[in-house]
């Protein structure tokens, strides 16, 4: 699920804007981005005319400006753009609802219609579009309540709530003695450090769940049977007492199975560091389905770098960072994403070679069929999945890949030797993982680029590039390309 899904066409296509805009550096041209949505120059102008217009409240922090050939966008330096699209958000009738149903837990038409000033028709329309959206989180709205697993209604207002709260009204936030006191028994019984960052997202985990404690049927079924394998678990068992202590302090009833949802959190959403994690790694069961695609996983990847062998403390990052990723795949449905993917997969594959994209799809393949999950490209969990796992791929490669030194050696006169070897320094430096400089005989290279063999001798077994023009698009993209062989 997208952010976009939320709103009105007009709405959604105004966001897109925005999202083209940054993208494209903050300017693009009126014909471009006619083109890039499909619409009339009239309806453009008119949608930039209500966006410019929407954009005021934020007193000059965001702004649109057009002049009939171009649009810009300027964001001042204390102002996130996210903010803008979260509001969009809360604005739309389908959050409104959603969040009514939540808050309300169970309601009439007559009284949501009132609240909401909207009519009976218009309600039910809504419903039903928002229960498409919520299709993908295997929940919905009937009957003036919410219907589906408790675990994946607790999980998906959590994901929006995290997502349409900025980080500024959390960081104001004062915790709840409750939940300050439940963090700290937390800490001190399981013998863990609980960041900041994680103790914001556990007040809000928790405020969810007690605000769903009191409902009386509440379904389980699928999360009894994936965590059966569990029980014996030594950390489920230590937040299992946590659990039943901390509510009947607060005289709430709640069976056997909310532990279980707050064992699930715990250990897929990075509330464990990774260093508590590594401890409760050694402790817990290899037979459970997570632990044993983690550790499937982390011999792939492993296996990938022969024969260079990672540093131990590497091996624990890879161990925590799939750990949650493959957690969070085994026990959730669906995913709520604000950036665009494809994007950022973009901007990934600048830095990393092109075989990792088909180490991490292989990774995800591996994964759901140890799940018994099918694999779908409209799945949007699969997707972030995808791209999570090319990120650990990403650090992993960084941190891995051997440096390379580079000399570079121009037979030129003097001035076009200098300007062309700043041109290619330049092109270069956004490649991780090299040293690049004018050549020079005393030192040893793993790769010299020429534009002429005739006038150097280069020591036996170095590699050699000869450009071809003077550094064209085709010799920068096989020199990045021959880099890239290097480094494995």
């Amino acid at each position: 699920m997208r952010i976009e899904d939320f709103l009105e066409k007009k709405e959604g296509l105004q966001i897109a804007i925005l999202k083209k805009l940054v993208l494209e550096n903050g300017k693009i041209s009126y014909e471009d981005l006619r083109n890039y949505l499909g619409i009339s120059k009239a309806s453009l102008e008119s949608y930039l005319e209500e966006l410019e217009s929407y954009l005021s409240e934020y007193q000059g922090d965001c702004r649109v400006k057009s002049d009939g050939s171009k649009i810009e966008l300027f964001v001042s330096n204390h102002f996130s753009i996210v903010t803008v699209y979260t509001d969009y958000v809360k604005r739309s009738l389908k959050f409104q609802l959603i969040d009514y149903a939540f808050k309300h837990q169970k309601f009439t038409a007559v009284k949501i219609t009132n609240d909401l000033s909207i009519s009976e028709s218009s309600l039910f329309r809504k419903i039903k579009e928002s229960n498409d959206l919520l299709k993908e989180f295997n929940i919905q709205i009937k009957n003036g309540s919410l219907h589906g697993e408790e675990l994946q209604i607790r999980y998906f207002y959590f994901q929006l709530y995290w997502l349409v709260t900025p980080n500024e009204k959390f960081q104001e936030t004062v915790l709840p003695a409750q939940i300050h006191n439940l963090i700290n028994g937390f800490e001190k019984e399981l013998d863990i450090k609980i960041s900041d960052f994680s103790r914001i997202r556990v007040h809000l985990w928790f405020a969810i769940s007690k605000k769903r404690a009191n409902i009386s049927e509440k379904i389980y079924k699928n999360s009894q049977k994936k965590l059966k394998l569990y029980e014996n678990d030594r950390l489920y068992k230590q937040v299992r007492q946590l659990i039943l202590l901390y509510f009947s302090r607060y005289s709430i009833e709640v069976g056997e199975e909310e532990s279980m949802l707050h064992f699930i959190f715990l250990t897929t959403q990075s509330i464990l560091s990774e260093k508590d994690f590594i401890n409760y790694d050694l402790i817990r069961s290899r037979r459970t389905p997570t632990a044993l695609v983690d550790t499937l996983l982390r011999e792939t990847v492993l296996h990938y770098y022969l024969p260079v062998k990672p540093s131990l403390a590497l091996e624990r990052k890879i161990s925590y960072y799939l750990s949650q990723i493959n957690g969070t795949l085994y026990f959730f449905e669906g995913a709520l994403e604000i950036y665009d993917r494809e994007d950022f997969l973009a901007q990934e594959s600048k830095v990393w070679r092109k075989n990792l994209k088909n180490l991490s799809e292989e990774l995800l393949t591996t994964a759901l069929a140890n799940f018994n999950q099918k694999a779908t490209s409209l799945n949007t969990l699969q997707g972030l999945t995808l791209l999570e796992y090319s990120s650990v791929l990403s650090i992993v490669d960084f941190k891995i890949s051997k440096e390379l030194h580079i000399g570079i050696d121009l037979n030129l006169m003097e001035m076009h030797t200098e300007i062309l070897t700043q041109m290619l320094e330049l092109n270069l430096k956004n490649v991780t993982g090299i040293t690049v400089e004018e050549y020079k005989k005393q030192r040893n290279y793993d790769l010299v680029i020429t534009n002429n063999l005739a006038f150097s001798e280069y020591p036996k077994g170095t590699e050699i590039y000869v450009t071809s023009d003077f550094f064209s698009s085709y010799d920068l993209k096989q020199i990045k390309s021959r880099i890239n062989e290097l480094k494995i």
